[in-house]
């Protein structure tokens, strides 16, 4: 059976076949399907990409109108109009890391941690005092600061604190104020300076970028993060929200500012922002009131549920086998650090979290580094100056100050 065309004719024939607009329409929607069965997005888009040159040199030999390419390009896009692409951030490197345990600490619930100088200053939610100094030579707790209580010079938990030479910033984060300190270290003294500062209502965490700008995150309507002035008034209004979640983008930001809570850490050199949330890392440039998103990175997938009332949002994982995700976050000059926690809400709620922390390395354009498996399980921490060691308050297994060392 044949088409009784042979030799020189059968050659004519396949020359000036032509493939008809309702035929394209078809090859271009099953490879879309099998596409998207077969390969993930990012690969999919890879492999779409080769498909529509192929198809396009085929056009130009078949001498096909340029409308078949319009109608090509129609149908590719639903399919990237979706949300993010749920693909996590994997290293290709990993060690192992060796913790210390180098002091009991008396913290009824670790904050946080930093370093300056010799000095370790731990944050406490409930002590009589809310941050505890701990001298590295002397191996030993030397002071308390900021008393708990309502009294003048007392503090109302919890707290935020940045520390620099000669001075002091301090957040009371449930009670919206913060308040500008002259500090001494050699005594652990500070005294106030300038006015209490009075912050809005739906701000939850504050972050000073020099001296007088700070970057703010909570529940706002219309924004993901505000750029205060050191008086607390609202300068500009930056910043979206992640959408890896299916449907994401349609959620009211205030249920995506309850669920995405933010840590940040800053490069001065760079005026670029890190910001993660348990499931997400940004990196942000910072321009002069303003906020520009330079890389965002899945850490772990997520979904969650949310619910609005008079009373206000909620928002939490509806998810039992999530991955806790992202604990703190550190950053030097170089890199950013992120405290990872692998165990998953079910583990968390029965109290069987077997998993010991993970610190992810990321470089500041978001490469991912390496992926650092310590042996314990960390609360909080912070990196020293040469990006060699880590300080934390550990369980082992009762809190202690404890110093982590990856090796090399």
């Amino acid at each position: 059976i044949g088409s009784g065309l042979v030799g020189s004719e059968m050659c004519i024939r396949d020359r000036y076949m032509v493939i008809t607009e309702c035929q394209l329409y078809y090859y271009v929607l099953i490879i879309n399907i099998l596409a998207l069965f077969l390969f993930n997005i990012l690969v999919f888009q890879n492999t779409y990409v080769i498909f529509v040159i192929i198809v396009q040199n085929k056009m130009k030999q078949n001498k096909m109108k340029s409308k078949n390419i319009i109608l090509l390009f129609t149908l590719a896009l639903p399919l990237f109009s979706c949300s993010e692409s749920q693909k996590r951030v994997s290293f290709s490197e990993s060690t192992t890391a060796k913790s210390t345990a180098l002091k009991e600490a008396f913290i009824s619930i670790p904050m946080d941690i930093k370093k300056k100088g010799d000095i370790l200053y731990a944050g406490d939610f409930k002590g009589d005092s809310l941050l505890y100094c701990y001298s590295l030579s002397e191996q030993r707790f030397v002071n308390q600061m900021l008393p708990q209580g309502q009294g003048p010079d007392e503090f109302l938990s919890p707290v935020e604190f940045f520390l620099s030479d000669s001075s002091a910033f301090i957040h009371n984060r449930w009670h919206f104020t913060a308040q500008n300190y002259t500090f001494n270290a050699k005594d652990f003294s500070i005294r106030r300076q300038g006015e209490l500062i009075h912050l809005p209502m739906s701000i939850d965490r504050v972050y000073p970028i020099s001296e007088s700008r700070f970057i703010a995150s909570g529940v706002f309507e219309d924004c993901r993060f505000l750029i205060l002035d050191n008086d607390g008034n609202v300068i500009s209004k930056s910043g979206d929200f992640p959408n890896y979640q299916s449907g994401e983008e349609t959620i009211p930001n205030t249920a995506k500012g309850m669920f995405h809570q933010s840590q940040f850490g800053y490069n001065t050199d760079r005026k670029r922002l890190a910001c993660a949330t348990s499931n997400v890392l940004e990196l942000w440039d910072y321009k002069p009131e303003t906020l520009t998103l330079h890389k965002r990175l899945l850490l772990a997938p997520y979904h969650y549920q949310f619910n609005s009332s008079p009373d206000g949002v909620y928002a939490e994982s509806d998810n039992p086998d999530a991955e806790l995700g992202a604990r703190g976050i550190a950053v030097s000059n170089n890199y950013v650090y992120v405290l990872y926690n692998p165990n998953t809400n079910r583990m968390h709620e029965e109290q069987k979290e077997t998993l010991n922390s993970e610190i992810w390395v990321f470089d500041w354009e978001g490469k991912p580094i390496r992926k650092i498996l310590t042996d314990t399980h960390i609360e909080c921490f912070c990196v020293d100056e040469t990006d060699t060691s880590f300080y934390c308050v550990m369980t082992a297994p009762d809190y202690c100050i404890g110093i982590v060392s990856p090796s090399h």
